[in-house]
C-alpha cells in the first residue's frame, strides 16, 4: 500500500536541459535557433505542446537510437536525484517519470538509473536502429496519473506533481501539492511551492514530515543557505565605490552593463531558459516565496549605487555604498536567524534586524565622520531600511545616506 504518488517531469526538472533541444542542436545552428524560438513561444503559451513537439521532431529528422541515448547521457542532471527518490520510496511513495517530449526508450533507461517505479513518454518506434516519427501523439499526463491513482487506490489529494513548463499546469493544479521546479512564469504563478536551484532534496520537506527526513534536510536549513548566498552576492556591491575611485565613468558604465545583462538573463529565465551565469546566481539566491518572476532587488541596488556614485564625491559615496552593501546584509541575516519581534506588524522587519543594521552602519560611518554626524546619518539610513516597499531600500539607503552626509559636510 502506497502513501501517495510523486510525479516528476523530466525536461528542465531532472534534466537541466531539454532533450529535444539537444537533439535539434546537433542538426546545426539554424535548426537550433529555430527550436529556441519555438520554445520561447511555447513558454509564453503562444503555441501548444503538440505544435512545439511536432515542429521540433521535424527539425530533428531521423536519428539513431544509440545516438539519442548518448545525447541523453550527456545532459547534466540535478543533484541528489537518486537519493531523493530513495527517501520517497522508503517513506511509501510511488515515483513516476512522465514526459511529453522524451521517447519511452530514454525514460526507461532513466527510470532504472535513478530508481523510479514507472515512466511514460513519447511512443516513438525504431527501425534498423533509427527512430521513426510519423504520427506524434502527446501523452495525456493527467490521464496517465489517473490510471496510476486507480491502480494505487488513492485520490488527487495524495498526489505530488513536480514540473517546470506550461504542459504541467493542469497536473499541478489537480494535485494535492504542485511544486514548480525552476519554473517558467505561468507555472510559478500556479504552483503551491516554487523551488529554484539544482538540489532535488529541497522538494522533500514539502512532501514528508520533518521526522521522516535526514537531519540535513529541512526548509529552514535550505532557506538559510539561500539567504547566506543571497547576501554574499549583495556584499559584492561594496566593490564598486573602490573601483569608482580609479575611474567613476567606467565603473558606472560597467554597473549599467551588469544591470542590463541581469535583466535580459532574468527575462530568459522566466521563459525557462538559463542563458548565463547570472541566471544560475538568481536561482541559488531566490527565496521560495518569490513567485513574481524577475527579481528586481539587484536592479534597484545597482541603480542606487550607480546614482550615488554619479551624484556625490568619493568621501560621501564610499561610506553610503558600504552601508547598503554591508549593513543591509547583516540586518537581513540577523533578522532571519534571530528576529522575533516584528516592527509594526511588518513581515520582513524585526527589531533584532534593525538593531544589527543600526550598529553595523554606525561602525562604518564613524570611520569617516565625527560622532554626531555618523549618528545622525545612521538614524536616517536605519529609517530608510524600514521602508516596507519590496526591495526599495536597496535604492533608498545609499542615496538617502549620501544626501545626509553631503548636507552635514556642507554645514560642518
Amino acid at each position: 500500500m502506497y502513501k501517495g504518488l510523486v510525479v516528476f517531469d523530466v525536461d528542465g526538472v531532472i534534466f537541466k536541459d531539454i532533450f529535444l533541444k539537444k537533439i535539434v542542436q546537433s542538426k546545426g545552428l539554424f535548426s537550433h535557433l529555430r527550436f529556441i524560438t519555438l520554445g520561447m513561444r511555447y513558454y509564453r503559451e503562444k503555441i501548444s505542446i503538440e505544435e512545439l513537439l511536432q515542429e521540433g521532431y521535424r527539425l530533428a529528422g531521423t536519428f539513431s537510437v544509440e545516438e539519442a541515448h548518448r545525447i541523453a547521457r550527456r545532459i547534466k542532471r540535478r543533484t541528489s536525484i537518486s537519493e531523493t527518490i530513495e527517501i520517497l520510496r522508503k517513506n511509501g511513495y510511488y515515483v513516476s517519470l512522465i514526459s511529453a517530449g522524451i521517447p519511452n526508450f530514454i525514460l526507461q533507461t532513466l527510470m532504472n538509473e535513478i530508481g523510479a517505479h514507472h515512466y511514460a513518454g513519447l511512443d516513438i518506434s525504431s527501425k534498423n536502429g533509427r527512430w521513426i516519427v510519423d504520427d506524434l501523439t502527446v501523452v495525456d499526463k493527467t490521464g496517465i496519473v489517473e490510471e496510476i491513482m486507480s491502480k494505487l487506490g488513492i485520490g488527487w489529494e495524495r498526489v505530488v506533481a513536480v514540473g517546470d513548463d506550461p504542459g504541467n499546469i493542469e497536473l499541478l493544479k489537480k494535485s494535492g501539492v504542485g511544486i514548480g521546479f525552476n519554473p517558467v512564469k505561468s507555472v510559478r504563478m500556479k504552483a503551491d511551492v516554487v523551488i529554484e536551484g539544482d538540489n532535488f532534496l529541497e522538494i522533500l520537506p514539502y512532501i514528508l514530515p520533518q521526522e521522516s527526513l535526514p537531519s540535513s534536510v529541512s526548509i529552514s536549513r535550505f532557506n538559510w543557505r539561500r539567504e547566506i548566498f543571497r547576501k554574499a552576492v549583495h556584499l559584492t556591491g561594496s566593490v564598486f565605490p573602490f573601483l569608482a575611485r580609479l575611474n567613476e565613468k567606467a565603473t558606472v558604465l560597467a554597473l549599467l552593463s551588469v544591470i542590463v545583462a541581469y535583466l535580459l538573463s532574468e527575462l530568459f529565465r522566466t521563459f525557462g531558459l538559463s542563458v548565463s551565469v547570472l541566471s544560475q546566481v538568481t536561482r541559488r539566491a531566490q527565496r521560495h516565496s518569490e513567485k513574481r518572476g524577475i527579481i528586481i532587488g539587484p536592479v534597484l541596488l545597482g541603480i542606487g549605487i550607480g546614482v550615488t556614485i554619479m551624484l556625490f564625491r568619493y568621501e560621501v559615496y564610499l561610506p553610503a555604498v558600504l552601508v547598503v552593501a554591508i549593513s543591509d546584509s547583516v540586518s537581513a541575516l540577523v533578522g532571519r536567524r534571530f528576529g522575533r519581534i516584528r516592527i509594526l506588524g511588518m513581515k520582513n522587519r524585526t527589531v533584532e534586524g534593525s538593531l544589527a543594521f543600526f550598529f553595523s552602519a554606525f561602525a562604518i560611518l564613524i570611520l569617516f565622520y565625527p560622532l554626531p554626524h555618523a549618528l545622525l546619518a545612521t538614524v536616517v539610513a536605519t529609517l530608510m531600511e524600514l521602508v516596507p516597499v519590496y526591495n526599495l531600500d536597496n535604492f533608498l539607503i545609499p542615496l538617502g545616506t549620501a544626501l545626509i552626509l553631503a548636507f552635514l559636510r556642507g554645514t560642518g
